[in-house]
């Protein structure tokens, strides 16, 4: 028990390994983790909620520790050594350098520095050490309540043009601001107490404007590792955005706000289409290649980007036929488990890996064979269907989470397969210094196919989305190095239509349930995106009938549903 000099007004504070600090009231929180002297500890979940750490204390108190290591531990670790990053770049440079937060990239973060001069491993030595200052210094992080206009002055002073326009639609009239140093900025969610906690990171030097921030994963900090044609497929779409437009959050909203959505959805969908006719084109002219293999994490669209290449094949003159490596679960009683009993669906081991060779070995030699369909309701795989075989010109379509993985394609020969990775890639974010993550879109589609199609809450998605994540970790990502090609499956304008499907469900979320910060966290990023609905009502019909805005062959429809490949 941590003991605290005796004072008049005292309240009790319990914790969850049962220590028990007194404390005086008004005590704030960030003075409480200071007394833990625990540099895991990030954050405190008070009476079931986490709160900033100028928040005090006036009651007897339940508190939960936050540590570094959990998934909103990371979070705000990532957040608070972002603002230390702008701050360093900020007292070297002054206004001669911009700082851009892109997305996230092999467990780091991807920047971009725009300065006169280029970025060198010098000048990344430099913001690295002055880092380290700024840590050393103790600053703390304080929240500022501002008037928006305020917000939009500011805003207008520093060149972040893109934060006036987020303000300007925002409904509040107030925003909550970051002081670090003599910088103010906006982040959706909470920071640190203060920088001291936040000694553990790397910078690398990507390229001439790129910078890579490495923080903390499970107590270590990775050395970055880059996955080239990953960053080719974010700067891709980044630049055919560009082309209509678009940087950020506040851009689609404008589009919205002037009546303009459709069109522009129509855009973003050609835009995917454009990915998959590249593919298309590439099967055309290597007549070696006789099996496409289509894989990517949880929710990339798999399905739907499988059978829309067959359709760009059919239009060239190619038979096709698509299998997915869901049918060949190994049946329930030979399904690994976790370590707290319930079965594991997520790893490679829990494909019948054996028989699936086998059977695309037979097919691509011109046999027979009779593809399984799994009972997910009785756990075993059925034989139904008639015979199949792989005719003369026919391409042979394998998709599944692990269908890139060696493992499942080892009796095919190199130049008879290709090889595709598919993932959202979303360069747009709220503005400059707040990225919108490729984990968090892909979090979204599940939890609203989760309940339109398996009626699952928020709640269920994301209790078992920290698990998915650690198999995806260790049975997905490290194979997307692997593939010939990189295809990005995301359409900029869908965290608008998914807001409207998600905001109810996250809403749900019990406040005393472990998920509840997590679905806070997630709402609060949603503010920054206006709700687009996914049908509209034409206003020159004598009786309305709703009509698809998204349409019915967009990969958006394989998690809100109605999809013409359902």
């Amino acid at each position: 028990m941590i003991e605290v000099d005796s004072v008049e007004k005292e309240i009790k504070l319990i914790f969850e390994d049962s220590n028990i600090i007194n404390v005086k009231i008004g005590t704030t929180v960030g003075k409480v983790i200071e007394m833990l002297n625990n540099d895991q500890v990030i954050a405190l979940r008070i009476n079931g909620k986490i709160v900033s750490s100028e928040t005090e204390l006036t009651t007897d108190s339940y508190v939960n520790y936050i540590t570094i290591a959990s998934r909103i531990g990371r979070k705000i670790y990532m957040k608070g050594l972002t603002y230390v990053y702008l701050l360093a770049v900020k007292e070297l440079y002054e206004d001669r350098a911009s700082v851009y937060i892109k997305h996230s990239l092999d467990k780091s973060l991807y920047t971009e520095i725009k300065m006169k001069s280029q970025v060198d491993h010098s000048v990344v030595a430099q913001i690295k050490k002055k880092m380290k200052e700024i840590i050393k210094r103790d600053i703390p992080f304080r929240n500022i309540s501002v008037d928006r206009n305020d917000a939009i002055e500011y805003s207008k002073s520093v060149e972040e043009n893109e934060k006036v326009l987020n303000y300007t639609y925002m409904t509040k009239d107030s925003v909550t601001m970051c002081e670090l140093g003599d910088m103010y900025n906006y982040f959706y969610y909470i920071m640190p107490a203060s920088t001291k906690i936040l000694k553990r990171f790397d910078l690398t030097y990507v390229s001439p404007c790129g910078v890579a921030i490495s923080y903390p994963i499970d107590n270590v900090v990775p050395k970055f590792n880059p996955t080239p044609k990953v960053l080719e497929a974010f700067k891709k779409y980044e630049k055919k955005l560009s082309t209509l437009g678009v940087h950020y959050a506040g851009d689609i909203n404008k589009i919205v706000c002037d009546g303009n959505i459709s069109d522009y959805i129509q855009k973003n969908e050609i835009l995917y289409d454009e990915n998959i006719r590249e593919v298309a084109e590439k099967v055309s002219k290597d007549k070696n290649i006789k099996a496409i293999y289509i894989s990517g994490p949880s929710s990339s669209g798999k399905t739907t980007t499988s059978k829309k290449l067959a359709l760009y094949l059919n239009a060239k003159g190619y038979d096709t036929l698509v299998i997915s490596t869901d049918d060949y679960f190994v049946d329930r009683k030979d399904t690994p488990r976790k370590p707290d009993g319930s079965y594991e669906y997520e790893i490679v081991e829990a494909l019948d890996i054996k028989l699936f060779n086998s059977h695309i070995k037979s097919l691509l030699n011109g046999d027979e064979i009779i593809k399984p369909t799994y009972n997910f309701i009785t756990g075993e795989k059925e034989y139904k269907g008639k015979p199949i075989s792989l005719k003369e010109n026919q391409i042979l379509i394998v998709e599944g989470l692990h269908a890139i993985n060696e493992r499942l394609s080892s009796s095919i020969d190199k130049k008879n397969k290709l090889k595709v990775y598919i993932s959202p890639f979303t360069p747009v974010g709220l503005d400059r210094h707040n990225h919108i993550s490729t984990t968090d879109l892909r979090l979204l589609r599940r939890m609203v196919r989760d309940y339109k199609h398996r009626g699952y809450s928020a709640t269920d998605t994301l209790g078992t989305w920290k698990g998915m994540r650690s198999s995806e970790e260790e049975y997905v990502y490290p194979y997307q190095r692997e593939a010939d090609m990189v295809i990005n499956t995301s359409l900029s304008y869908e965290i608008g239509v998914l807001r409207t499907y998600a905001e109810p469900l996250l809403y749900s979320v019990d406040k005393n349930n472990d998920c509840y910060e997590e679905a806070i966290r997630i709402l609060k990023f949603l503010d920054g995106f206006l709700a687009i609905p996914s049908e509209y009502v034409p206003y020159t019909s004598v009786l309305p009938i709703p009509s698809e805005s998204v349409p019915k062959t967009s990969i958006l429809r394989e998690f809100i549903g109605d999809s013409y490949f359902e």
